[in-house]
């Protein structure tokens, strides 16, 4: 089923990575709970973005982690995200529609990524990711990540601001 929120590709080899420096990190909460983006080298995780031939200059990569549920939101700068899981925590990625009057909030002070209520807001499709799962994920959708228990989460993370998440599943498909 293609969807157009989300798409799991075949689950990833063992990923050789190491985290080097910060790039960027957001507070979530209160609680002090951040996202973080690193910086990461990875031999896997080139030869994969090599792989996309001349689009290939149209992706990067980062180190992700996450220690607590993230509110529903669309990226900031990301139009799609191609998440190789690591550490998954039990959390559930959900995807949203939004009525008319729905609230948006600005969460940064660059971008277009807003924050949405979720009182606000109808799930419409949604996915639990599991150590070595890859899925596709459309940033301009509003979604959120969920978890009873907050352990850490931790991807490597492929994105693009360039292309669009059809665009995206379209060179992923011509590669096969």
């Amino acid at each position: 089923m293609v969807h157009s929120l989300f798409k799991k590709l075949a689950a990833a080899e063992c990923i050789d990575f190491k985290i080097l420096d910060k790039k960027i990190e957001f507070e979530l909460d209160a609680q002090g709970h951040k996202i973080q983006y690193s910086n990461v080298a990875s031999e896997y995780v080139d030869r994969f973005i090599a792989s996309l031939g001349e689009y290939s200059q149209h992706f990067y990569k980062s180190f992700v982690s996450i220690d607590t549920s993230v509110p529903p939101h669309t990226d900031i700068v990301d139009q799609v995200n191609i998440n190789f899981y690591i550490e998954t925590g039990d959390y559930q990625t959900t995807f949203y529609k939004s009525n008319n009057n729905s609230l948006k909030f600005t969460y940064a002070d660059h971008g277009d990524g807003h924050a949405y209520d979720i009182k606000e807001l109808e799930p419409i499709d949604s996915f639990i990711a599991y150590p070595g799962d890859v899925y596709v994920l459309n940033g301009k959708t509003i979604h959120g990540v969920n978890s009873a228990n907050c352990l850490p989460r931790k991807f490597l993370q492929v994105s693009t601001n360039k292309l669009e998440y059809d665009q995206v599943l379209s060179i992923l498909n011509n590669l096969c």
